[in-house]
């Protein structure tokens, strides 16, 4: 969350920089094939919101509550996520926008079909992520209707095809609306390894199964790109397979830092931030442009004479002001919930 409202941090003031330029190409979406550090920050939003899933859930069905309330309550969040969603949306267009390919929106899909399993049994719940990951690629490789040049040709496949067709446009970036049936596979892994970690296996055999589960969808994504092509904008298969193994072994060094080694103190700031993930969200998202043009009047003074570290300290005050708000909330023990 702090990546979403910081980036690129200022940094992008410095692209022509023999080094700092490396960086920042990393603090932005591939354009299409492969994979930046910047298209991971999805995947991990949608992992995470899985892996707290059979913790919370089971705090509900211990008091009580029934899985048709529990449905009940997902069925809400979902509308909530979406609704939510298109108003960021519509702020930042301008105009009413039906954005269905916002986080939120997508979020509300991979959720709901993740907690359709969440009794299931893990071997059930892995193949259901499998399958949706299958579905979705034979859908790219075989299903051909006017407008298609090829399974993943930018803005010719059957993504962009169905959003044409049913919705009657398409999505800037060349995204595609049913990225949330391939990236309900990153939801359902997070499901997995919270069900992992909550779990009342040996510290061990948690961080054997981290481990080699990380590894091996690293190794697995991988393997894949030269036939299914790693790509965040239509959630192929690899790009799926691939940040899920990145996002399990980073979840294993944060577990290991903060739960085994118990150093948790450097982590005080994500965790202010975190606590109120889905407001931050919806703040930056409402109103990040405003912040962002409103910080060089305090800036643009000092331009003259310090050159291009005026505006990178004006993109630092958006991201303190940012900052401050989540300290703020986190201070009063204001959480706002959906």
């Amino acid at each position: 969350m702090f990546c979403m409202f910081a980036g690129p941090f200022g940094l992008d003031l410095f692209e022509h920089h023999w080094f700092l330029g490396h960086i920042v190409w990393q603090l932005d979406h591939a354009e299409w094939t492969g994979m930046h550090f910047w298209d991971l920050i999805q995947p991990f939003f949608m992992f995470i919101v899985g892996v707290v899933m059979p913790y919370s859930f089971a705090r509900r069905w211990a008091r009580g509550e029934s899985w048709n309330e529990s449905l009940m309550h997902v069925l809400r969040r979902a509308a909530l996520l979406i609704g939510w969603g298109l108003v960021a949306r519509s702020i930042g267009a301008g105009r009413p926008n039906l954005d269905l390919i916002n986080v939120l929106a997508q979020i509300a899909f991979t959720y709901t079909v993740a907690f359709l399993i969440l009794k299931k049994s893990w071997k059930f719940q892995a193949s259901v992520a499998l399958l949706l990951l299958v579905a979705h690629t034979l859908l790219y490789l075989f299903v051909r209707v006017d407008g298609v040049e090829g399974p993943w040709v930018r803005n010719a496949n059957i993504g962009q095809a169905l959003d044409l067709m049913i919705l009657g446009k398409t999505w800037g970036g060349s995204y595609a609306t049913i990225n949330c049936v391939s990236s309900a596979f990153n939801t359902i892994l997070g499901v997995l390894t919270g069900s992992l970690l909550f779990s009342k296996e040996s510290l061990s055999r948690k961080t054997r199964i981290l481990a080699y589960s990380g590894l091996g969808l690293v190794v697995a994504g991988l393997a894949l790109h030269p036939f299914i092509p790693i790509n965040k904008k239509i959630w192929t298969a690899s790009f799926a397979i691939l940040s899920g193994g990145i996002t399990v072994l980073a979840l294993l060094l944060f577990y290991w830092v903060c739960d085994v080694w118990k150093r948790r103190a450097w982590a005080g700031l994500f965790v202010m931030i975190g606590a109120n993930s889905i407001f931050i969200y919806l703040f930056h998202e409402i109103l990040g442009r405003w912040m962002r043009h409103t910080a060089p009047t305090f800036t643009n003074w000092a331009e003259p004479f310090v050159g291009v570290w005026a505006p990178f300290t004006a993109a630092w005050l958006a991201i303190a002001l940012q900052v401050y708000v989540c300290w703020w909330l986190y201070q009063r023990r204001i959480f706002f919930k959906l």
